[in-house]
């Protein structure tokens, strides 16, 4: 049925025959997007993310999360950014794409990826060359040990005391290839990544709700949770296991960022889970549906400038030289706010501050890491825009960069306003609130609706209970009623539709 014959359809139909549809279903639990303005993107990358977001027919707001994550990797322990003597932070950042499937979550993730594999590839020349002088270096203390165990028989035939073994009998470490990038990979085994990058990584899950649903697993009554948490901080982490026989796993400085996509009908359960402040650390981000535009057939030079612009970037954020401390260890150089930036700085943490100490739950904890997100994304604003055309490297964090930092906050906030809206109403409603938007999504005018078809499109509505309190919400709504079975019994699973859902709201 056609939405431009329904009127038509109820011209004969009887006055009574279905209730007004209570469309307010739709809106309770969802607020609207807030606009992401150009002033609010890094300096001079607004028309690269404006082109990628057109080109690729997705929005900007994911575009610019997946380069911001992916930025904030890139960077990682190499330079860091102070706002006192006494705080510091990297400038590592969490980013959950939030929306229905098929509407850009992954197509906008694709060029941070693909960028992260080309500087892999770019370093694995240089990894290969250590391989080869590491296997002649084991090579050589295979000689050595085996010139020492002689010894060591040559002074039991004397009856003497065995000589020490020499240093150079022990084989040294195997080489670490350069990592940007884990997928998927388990906690534990992101641990061993992470401890031998002393730069850093970025995660990237394809869909966070079920990273989350995995951790602890195979047991660690939350050390995966807490793992996570730590890893926000960016500070020293050390992961002691059985198997590692005393050996354990030690991390410097934990350097993690996260990209990863989630559908709106998972939002609930992940952030109306365990209160430990996993879901408080991650920047919430979920646009409207990008129109559908025509595809561009053929090699586009366009495209192809861009992917060098991205990959580029990456390359001189990797190729920065990571400072020593006092030891000489490898540690962040360390870029401080200007007058300005610090001044502005300030301004933003009093207020989220204030918000913070005004909310509860969830929103407190998110509200009270902003003055964090503020600094963080500071540093990946100015670094940013070093990457874009400064031949100067920068040593002070800017008023530019920290003003644009807290615009892109301010519409984080909303954001985050929008993707919690549905907290605060009943699941059964909220549930009822997914199935509504499919209804009015599909074309032609559904007439019916079918349980089956139903849950083999989403797979929480297999549970029936859920299904079935989501169904009755909808029908007190005079959304949907049971299908008309003339005399042989309702068939099963079919629901009709209430055609009023798709007359024009006049005025």
């Amino acid at each position: 049925m056609s939405k431009d014959n329904v009127q038509s359809l109820f011209a004969a139909a009887p006055a009574l025959t279905w209730p007004d549809p209570d469309k307010s279903l739709v809106e309770d639990d969802e607020a609207p997007a807030p606009a992401l303005e150009v002033d609010a993107l890094p300096a001079r990358w607004g028309d690269w993310i404006l082109d990628e977001a057109e080109a690729r027919s997705v929005p900007r707001d994911y575009v610019t999360g997946a380069l911001l994550g992916a930025a904030s990797a890139w960077v990682g322990n190499a330079r860091h950014i102070a706002a006192t003597a006494d705080w510091r932070e990297h400038g590592n950042l969490w980013f959950a794409l939030v929306g229905m499937p098929s509407t850009g979550k992954s197509p906008a993730m694709r060029p941070a990826i693909e960028a992260m594999r080309a500087i892999e590839l770019g370093k694995e020349p240089d990894w290969l060359a250590k391989c080869s002088q590491h296997a002649a270096a084991v090579a050589e203390a295979k000689l050595h040990e085996e010139r020492w165990q002689s010894e060591v028989r040559d002074a039991f035939g004397r009856d003497q005391g065995p000589p020490d073994r020499p240093s150079k009998a022990e084989a040294p470490p195997a080489p670490a290839p350069f990592r940007l990038m884990a997928m998927d990979v388990t906690t534990e085994e992101l641990q061993r990544l992470l401890a031998a990058q002393p730069r850093g990584l970025l995660y990237v899950r394809d869909e966070l709700a079920g990273w989350l649903g995995a951790h602890d697993r195979y047991g660690g009554n939350g050390a995966d949770r807490a793992f996570f948490n730590e890893a926000w901080n960016g500070g020293v982490y050390v992961a002691d296991r059985v198997k590692h026989h005393g050996a354990p796993v030690r991390i410097e400085r934990t350097s993690l960022a996260i990209l990863g996509g989630l559908q709106p009908e998972l939002l609930r359960q992940v952030l109306a889970g365990a209160d430990d402040g996993l879901a408080a650390r991650f920047i919430y981000v979920w646009p409207p549906p990008a129109p559908i535009a025509d595809l561009n057939a053929g090699c586009d030079a366009a495209a192809v400038k861009r992917r060098e612009t991205l990959v580029s970037a990456g390359r001189r954020l990797v190729d920065l030289a990571i400072g020593a401390d006092p030891s000489g260890a490898p540690a962040p150089k360390v870029l401080a706010l200007d007058g300005e930036a610090f001044a502005l700085f300030q301004v933003h943490r009093r207020a989220a501050l204030n918000k913070a100490r005004t909310s509860r739950g969830l929103a407190a904890g998110w509200h009270g890491k902003t003055p964090t997100r503020a600094l963080r994304l500071a540093l990946v604003y100015e670094m940013l825009r070093w990457t874009a055309g400064s031949s100067r490297e920068p040593h002070t964090v800017s008023a530019d960069a920290m003003m644009r930092a807290g615009r892109y906050l301010d519409y984080a906030g909303k954001m985050f306003d929008r993707v919690t809206a549905g907290l605060a109403i009943e699941p059964a409603e909220a549930n009822a609130a997914v199935i509504a938007r499919g209804i009015l999504d599909t074309t032609p005018a559904p007439e019916k609706l079918n349980e089956r078809e139903l849950y083999q499109r989403s797979a929480w509505l297999r549970d029936r209970v859920r299904r079935n309190d989501a169904l009755s919400v909808l029908a007190e709504a005079g959304w949907i009623r049971h299908a008309s079975t003339a005399g042989k019994g309702r068939p099963r699973g079919d629901w009709e539709v209430n055609p009023k859902l798709f007359v024009p709201t006049e005025g």
